[in-house]
Parts: structure tokens; C-alpha cells; sequence
């Protein structure tokens, strides 16, 4: 038995602590299927959330972190500093728990520089 899980994106909004020509946004679907996930009894399927990076042919590292709800005694999702490949980072969440969950994405040119454009969006995440 499957019980589909909904989601609310809200819009994502920049910050750049250090000045950069980096920009970062989101995209939750690579237009093939809808953006959804199902749950099954004793799994969850990841749900996708890809970072977008403009201009497109910029390198460096990515990190993704999803901050779980406060009302949640679940933990944080991290997914580690990934390089930037065609213009995209993409990080798998398994979200355990309902409620907003805010998901950050971290730009570096290297994973030992220090981050220098974030971007964050919300999810709603209800069964």
C-alpha cells in the first residue's frame, strides 16, 4: 500500500553573503513526471531537488541541507559538497517527517573554499 506525500514549493530567494556572479535556484522535476514521491510500508522513495547554477558553465561544489521541521524530532538532511555538472547539482532527500522543511543550497568554488552564494526554498511535506 502506497501513500503519496504532497508538496508545496514556496519561491526560493538568493543570498549572497559574498559578493558573486553565481546564482542559484531550484527546480523539483525534470519535467518527465510530476514532482511527488510515494511512500511504501517499509521505505521511502527519495524525492529529487536539483540546484540550478547560472551561468550555466560555472564549476565548483555544491552542498544541500534540508532542515527539518521544528515540530519534527527528526534530524537534518545533508547531502554532501558535489561538483557542478552541467550547470546542476542533484541531491535525493528521504523527508520522514511532515511539515515546511527549508532546504539550502551551498555554492563553493572548491569544497575547502568558503561558501559563497546560498539559496533557500521551502517544502511542505504532508501524507
Amino acid at each position: 500500500m502506497a501513500v503519496s506525500l504532497g508538496f508545496f514549493t514556496l519561491p526560493s530567494g538568493a543570498d549572497l553573503g559574498i559578493p558573486s556572479n553565481v546564482v542559484l535556484s531550484f527546480n523539483f522535476s525534470d519535467n518527465s513526471f510530476p514532482a511527488s514521491i510515494s511512500t511504501g510500508p517499509n521505505n521511502l522513495n527519495p524525492f529529487n531537488v536539483i540546484a540550478d547554477v547560472v551561468p550555466q558553465n560555472t564549476g565548483g561544489v555544491i552542498r544541500m541541507v534540508a532542515i527539518a521541521p521544528a515540530s519534527s524530532t527528526v534530524n537534518n538532511l545533508v547531502c554532501s559538497f558535489q561538483p557542478v555538472q552541467q550547470g546542476e547539482v542533484e541531491c535525493a532527500f528521504n523527508f520522514t517527517a511532515d511539515g515546511v522543511w527549508t532546504v539550502r543550497a551551498q555554492y563553493a568554488t572548491d569544497s575547502k573554499s568558503g561558501v559563497s552564494s546560498v539559496s533557500s526554498t521551502s517544502l511542505r511535506v504532508a501524507n
